[in-house]
């Protein structure tokens, strides 16, 4: 059975949620008996039941990078969009951690910790924004219209295009669940064997950081195949800015504080600030339309 057909999904979708709910149970279960586990009570992984909702979240966000990759046999544009669903998504699920560990005291904005809380919120919020304005100009939720804009500006060679991104998913494929096995066993070996120094699972340092690795490789891999089917220059540097988009995104893994918070705003807000001018361009050149 395909890896990528829509049976799978829904099969593939369902099971995730299932572990999902069951990993939140199950780490609400660990909280309430920390007592009664050697070192329990000094992991910060089991101190407040808030971070057991940080556990689903993190297999959720596994589900989102594999939806990641079966939309771009689709569209770059979809695909693009889905990498910057899970950078929101990866927000969400800090904004979870970080609230167990709120200093709620009378001075709250004198915390570090709580003023990083802000801004998180603050850009979850904005990203969010950016989101919608991105699915907005380019009508990806709209998949039957979009595929036939896509087929019109590749004519024939569409085809040929899909073949490759198809080939390309199928490579990614294998590279996330390759990475999702190595990075499950760097977690979970070091935390059952030292339990007390257990702490949330830092799931952006064992698996995406080095993900979206990947995903430049295949951006770029894009936008050369792009060139072989089209010489339409609005069309090139919108998928040339999709590149300089995903860096900026994996940049933000490396960088700390509001500076990661800026490159995941820059980097989408650049994202839709070009595909916004992209179609602009479409109605130069359709000016009927």
């Amino acid at each position: 059975m395909s890896v990528f057909t829509y049976n799978f999904r829904k099969t593939l979708g369902k099971w995730m949620l299932y572990a999902a709910i069951f990993s939140f149970i199950f780490h609400l279960i660990l909280h309430l008996l920390r007592a009664y586990i050697p070192g329990g009570m000094e992991a910060g992984l089991l101190k407040d039941p808030i971070s057991a909702i940080y556990t689903p979240f993190s297999i959720l966000l596994v589900y989102e990078a594999y939806l990641m990759i079966y939309y771009l046999r689709r569209s770059t544009t979809l695909y693009i969009a889905k990498q910057y669903e899970v950078i929101a998504l990866i927000l969400i699920r800090g904004l979870f951690k970080d609230m167990a560990v709120l200093d709620l005291q009378e001075k709250f904005w004198m915390s570090q910790h709580n003023i990083a809380f802000s801004v998180d919120l603050l850009s979850v919020f904005l990203l969010f924004v950016l989101i919608y304005w991105f699915y907005k100009l380019s009508g990806t939720l709209k998949y039957a219209e979009f595929e036939a804009q896509e087929q019109k500006e590749l004519g024939i060679k569409l085809k040929q295009f899909v073949k490759s991104k198809h080939y390309l998913s199928l490579l990614l494929f294998v590279v996330f669940v390759v990475l999702g096995v190595q990075s499950f066993i760097d977690w979970v070996v070091p935390t059952f064997n030292h339990i007390e120094q257990a702490n949330v699972i830092a799931v952006n340092d064992i698996f995406f950081e080095e993900f979206y690795n990947f995903l430049i490789v295949s951006d770029v891999i894009i936008l050369l195949l792009s060139l072989l089917y089209t010489d339409n220059f609005p069309v090139i540097i919108r998928n040339s800015s999709f590149v300089i988009s995903t860096v900026l995104l994996k940049l933000s893994f490396t960088a700390e504080g509001l500076l990661s918070q800026s490159l995941i705003l820059l980097g989408v807000a650049f994202g839709v600030g070009m595909l916004a001018i992209h179609n602009r361009y479409k109605l130069l050149q359709n000016p009927d339309s």
